[in-house]
Parts: C-alpha cells; sequence; structure tokens
C-alpha cells in the first residue's frame, strides 16, 4: 500500500498539470483540511486537492512519536514553524510560538483533549453574525466524528476517543476529585454530553494505543487511493492568484520552484495564523496596512487577521514520592479536568478550566513529576495578526493582547487561586512532596531537551527527584528557575497575584482571525457559508472562522468545523449543478 503513496506523490504533480483546474484546492492539511480532502472527495463527483507545507504522514509511515499516546512529537523541532514568535501581553517581549507544519497539523502535535466546549459558545457565536449556529447543531456534527465506547448510545464516529479508568489514576487525582466535591463540583462522567461545573475524567483524542490524528482518522488508505485526490506534501502556497476579484488558484513553492495551480474553489484550512497571513500576503485585508508594506491591495478587508483570541495557561508542577505515581508503563498525559465558574459578572459560565497531568516526559523520571494547570476558556481580549514584511517567507507577527480587556486579568487569578485550594486540600497534598509554580513557557518542553543534553537531563532528573527533601528542592528550584514551593509537607508558600500573571503563557489555540459574521460588519471575513466576503470561489475552513473562541481545546471544534463546511460546501455545489441542468 505504501508504495501507491509513493507513486501517487511522484505523480501529483503531473497531474496538476495536465489537468486545467481541480474543483476544490485545499490549502493546509491539518485539522480542517483533511477532513475537508476526505468529505469532499468523497462522491467521485470533485477532483480535489490537497497542499500541505509539511511531511506527510501516510499509513504504514507515521512516525512513533506521532503514533505516541503521550505527546512526544511535541517535542520534535522538525513539526513545526521554525522561527515562529507571539507577544503574550501587550509590550512583553515576543516569545517562541510553536505551530505546527506537518499532515494532521495541530491533531499531530498536541496534547490530546477532545472536548466539544458548552453551549453558551455557539450561542456567543449566532449573537456575533454566525447564522445557523446552536449547541444543537454543533452537537449533530461532534457525534459525527466522536467514537467514544464510553457513551450509550455510541454510534462509531471518524475519530476514537478515551479516558483513563479511575483505576490508573495517581492518587493525587483520585484525591483532586474528592476535594472538588467538597467544593460543590460534583464528578460528570461524560462532560461533552452534559457539559457543566464539575470535575471529570478527561476525554482524549487517542484509542486505546495511538493518537488519533486528522491525518489518520480521516485521510486513510482508502481515501488516499481515491483516483480525484491529490496530495501535495512540502509544498507551500505563497498566494492567491486573481482574475478581478475572481480567485483562480494559487502560487505554491515546491523545493525553492514557484508554480502555479489553478482551481475553480481554493479553501484555505492553513488556521488562525497562517490563513490570514496568506490573505494578507495575496492583498486581502487592511489596505492601509498592506500599502505601508508594499503590497497592493485587491480587497479592503478590515477584519483580516483581527479578533485573535486564544486561551491562557499556567501551570503548578507537583513531585511525586514512589507509590504516589502513574504506572511507568502508561504512556498517558492528561488524565482528569476541572470546569468552574468565575461568578465575574457579564461572564459565562464554565469560564475556566483546571487539569492534571500524570507524567512530564516520556523518559522514565517522567512520572516522578506531575503538572496541574489552569486556564482561562472565555477570554476577552483580543489581539492580531499582521504582516511584517512583503516578503513571503518573512513570519507574520502575532500579537495576543492577553489581558487587554480587564474581566481576564481577576478571572486568571480566580482560576489559579482555585488550583490552589485543590492542592491545600489535606486528601491532594498527602499525594506530593511539593508543588511549583512553573514559569511562562510551554511546560513539557521544561522537562525535556533533545541528544546528549536530553541524555545527561534525565539521568540528572532520576537521582534529584528521588533524592531526600532539601536535595530535591534545590535540584527543582535551578532546574526549572522556580521559587518557593506553593505548598509542601512542611508547610505552606504564598505566591502573589503579580507572580501568577507573569506565569500564563499562551495555549495553541489561536481563532478568530477570519471571523465569520453578519454582512455588514466590517470586522466580518467569512458569511455563514464559509465565503470570504467579496470575493468569488474563495472560502476559509478552520479556526480562524470562529467569531468567539470555544471553551475548549479547539481539536474537537475545529473537526466539527470542517464537518459542517463540507457539508455546506457539497450542498451549494449540488444547488449549482442542479441550477444548470435546469437551465
Amino acid at each position: 500500500m505504501t508504495s501507491s503513496f509513493t507513486t501517487q506523490k511522484r505523480d501529483a504533480q503531473a497531474t496538476i498539470e495536465r489537468d486545467a483546474q481541480a474543483d476544490y484546492l485545499i490549502v493546509g492539511g491539518g485539522t480542517a483540511g483533511a477532513v475537508l480532502a476526505a468529505r469532499l472527495s468523497e462522491n467521485g463527483q470533485h477532483r480535489v486537492v490537497l497542499v500541505e507545507a509539511g511531511i506527510d504522514t501516510p499509513p504504514g509511515a507515521v512516525p512513533a512519536d506521532i503514533q505516541d499516546t503521550f505527546p512526544s512529537s511535541t517535542l520534535n523541532p522538525g513539526y513545526f514553524w521554525a522561527g515562529l514568535e507571539a507577544t503574550v501581553v501587550k509590550g512583553g517581549k515576543p516569545r517562541p510560538f510553536p505551530q505546527a507544519k506537518i499532515m494532521g497539523g495541530g491533531s499531530s502535535i498536541m496534547g490530546m483533549f477532545a472536548l466539544r466546549g458548552v453551549p453558551s459558545d455557539f450561542s456567543r457565536w449566532a449573537a456575533a453574525g454566525a447564522d445557523g449556529w446552536s449547541w444543537d447543531e454543533a452537537v449533530k456534527f461532534y457525534r459525527k466524528i466522536e467514537d467514544d465506547p464510553g457513551r450509550p448510545g455510541r454510534t462509531g464516529g471518524s475519530s476514537p476517543i478515551r479516558r483513563m479508568p479511575a483505576e490508573e489514576w495517581p492518587p493525587f487525582v483520585a484525591a483532586m476529585k474528592a476535594a472538588a466535591a467538597s467544593l460543590g463540583l460534583p464528578h460528570i462522567a461524560d462532560i461533552n454530553e452534559s457539559p457543566g461545573d464539575g470535575f471529570f475524567p478527561m476525554p482524549v483524542s487517542r484509542d486505546s494505543n495511538t493518537r488519533s490524528t486528522s491525518a489518520g482518522c480521516y485521510l486513510t488508505a482508502q481515501v488516499r487511493n481515491r483516483r480525484n485526490l491529490t496530495i501535495l506534501a512540502n509544498t507551500r502556497v505563497t498566494r492567491l492568484r486573481f482574475d478581478g476579484l475572481n480567485v483562480v488558484g494559487v502560487e505554491v513553492e515546491q523545493a525553492g520552484v514557484l508554480k502555479n495551480l489553478a482551481a475553480r474553489r481554493v479553501i484555505l484550512s492553513a488556521g488562525a495564523i497562517h490563513s490570514p497571513a496568506i490573505l494578507l500576503r495575496s492583498g486581502v485585508g487592511p489596505a492601509s496596512e498592506l500599502e505601508r508594506i508594499g503590497i497592493k491591495p485587491v480587497l479592503d478587508l478590515p477584519g483580516v487577521g483581527r479578533n485573535l483570541q486564544n486561551h491562557s495557561y499556567l501551570f503548578y508542577a507537583l513531585t511525586l514520592p514512589r507509590g504516589k505515581r502513574l504506572d511507568q508503563a502508561l504512556r498517558r498525559f492528561v488524565i482528569a479536568g476541572v470546569r468552574a465558574s468565575s461568578m465575574m459578572a457579564d461572564c459565562p459560565e464554565s469560564d475556566l478550566l483546571l487539569f492534571a497531568l500524570g507524567r512530564v516526559s516520556p523518559q522514565s523520571f517522567g512520572t516522578a513529576v506531575a503538572m496541574v494547570g489552569s486556564a482561562l476558556y472565555s477570554p476577552f481580549s483580543k489581539g492580531f495578526v499582521t504582516l511584517m514584511s512583503s516578503d513571503v517567507h518573512a513570519n507574520p507577527r502575532i500579537d495576543f493582547r492577553m489581558l487587554d480587556d480587564p474581566r481576564d486579568a481577576p478571572r486568571v487569578v480566580k482560576g489559579a487561586r482555585l488550583l490552589e485550594t485543590l492542592l491545600r486540600d489535606p486528601g491532594v497534598k498527602d499525594c506530593y512532596n511539593e508543588a511549583f509554580l512553573l514559569p511562562a513557557a510551554m511546560a513539557v518542553n521544561q522537562f525535556n531537551r533533545a541528544g546528549f543534553a536530553g541524555a545527561a537531563m534525565a539521568v540528572g532528573a532520576q537521582v534529584a527527584l528521588n533524592a531526600p527533601g532539601p536535595l530535591r528542592r534545590m535540584a527543582v528550584r535551578r532546574a526549572l528557575n522556580v521559587g518557593q514551593p506553593l505548598a509542601e509537607r512542611r508547610g505552606e508558600g504564598q505566591i502573589t497575584d503579580e507572580e501568577i500573571l507573569a506565569s500564563i503563557a499562551p495555549m495553541g489555540h489561536p481563532v478568530g482571525t477570519c471571523a465569520m459574521g453578519a454582512p455588514r460588519d466590517s470586522q466580518t471575513v467569512v458569511d455563514s457559508g464559509y465565503r470570504v466576503a467579496g470575493l468569488a470561489n474563495l472560502y476559509v475552513v478552520d479556526a480562524s472562522v470562529m467569531p468567539v473562541i470555544p471553551s475548549a481545546n479547539t481539536n474537537l471544534p475545529t473537526l466539527m468545523v470542517a464537518e459542517h463546511a463540507a457539508e455546506k460546501l457539497l450542498a451549494t455545489a449540488s444547488a449549482e449543478i442542479f441550477g444548470q441542468a435546469i437551465i
């Protein structure tokens, strides 16, 4: 089977050059793009071309770190856009911001949380002008996606979802469940079917042994063998091609060579950073900004790159004594979560998320440390994506402006204080040695290094984490650049609000930069049919169209949006064909 994929890759460009046009050319083989490629090619009537800037991961050749149910692929720099940075708060220093550049996109490198969000997310979409959205509409497509054997009436969707059985939890997680119950946060067996405040086993995008990626679940061997589907990996779209205000294809770069691909319809599915960047490079966006960097505007569309939203999060690291750790044989990451409401005025319910991670590294020392996180899952602050140069190889500027809205910082603190309350519960406190607030960074990266340095760190960590208390605390503080513990068996420390706010980092959940909305809204980029306002034959289908960030990790909502969009696009195509037949 693998040889057929190799032949397809070798012959793909020849096929493109022979045929005048694709019916659908999809830019980006990530979470949304893989879904679209599978669904739009399903009936055999449309010629579909999928273009991905990163490497392919076909069946039989999926790297082991992507299959792993511990997210070790997060540690592989070859799967990310090089040099991408983002500013977290206004006036802050840019920091590395990883974004996937590989088939399957974020689904190939994420932490595998599989959350739907909450009903108010979709009522807020509708209020923002995204016609037709509701919780019931979203659930219809979620159920089409999810293969969740823990759910009565399971329908067997495209993407496996599992939860860790309680008997496999390390003791601190079971103790957190009891502590949450004492605060009035009940146990919820299926948080996706019963959204609300409470403690829950985290649904995870995996089966028993393998990560669920959009590439693996949708671009199967059977799908890839369709004659009407062509996949071009290691092919970067540099800009759109126009005939007036009609999009007629794209310019791509393959191995340093520029080529033109023709298409009747182009769908941008490059994510909330790169979809607006492609539009801007193509002359679609705020005209005055484009002119300042030497790009001739094709269409003045002020909303492109605006409305950028993300979740902020912070972590405490827990050092665990022997006998209180996750089973070393289990390659697991997230175990459980807590949804809670800040109860602040004008803020939605279930706007806070806490979560427990059972190991920090695929190395043997990884289960000697756990992490517990706190995140603001319904932020109001908005930032932007802009271009700093007309050079197609220059990374865009990403400015999240987290904490700009005055309602956000107090809720970040509330989430952290709730987590501290759980950590100070006597039953929870009995399960760990120390709890340290971690600096702002991708927490898993703080515990892992590549090559010889990583091997040396693993040996040192194994020794230090099993050392007597004073030596262990000193080693952890030096290695992670942390302060005094929040809590330990001999007492409790205090962490200020300022320290909490300084420790936040952005999740890999950018949304909103090509927002769906009402036609008369100046910030609208796409309509409810995913069409880019003011242009013909151009669509955007990915997390960038979400007008309001969902109260969930964005992989499952993006799969849902892609399934919803595919149904709409196919219905539109059928109507066009029927109309032509009548004429």
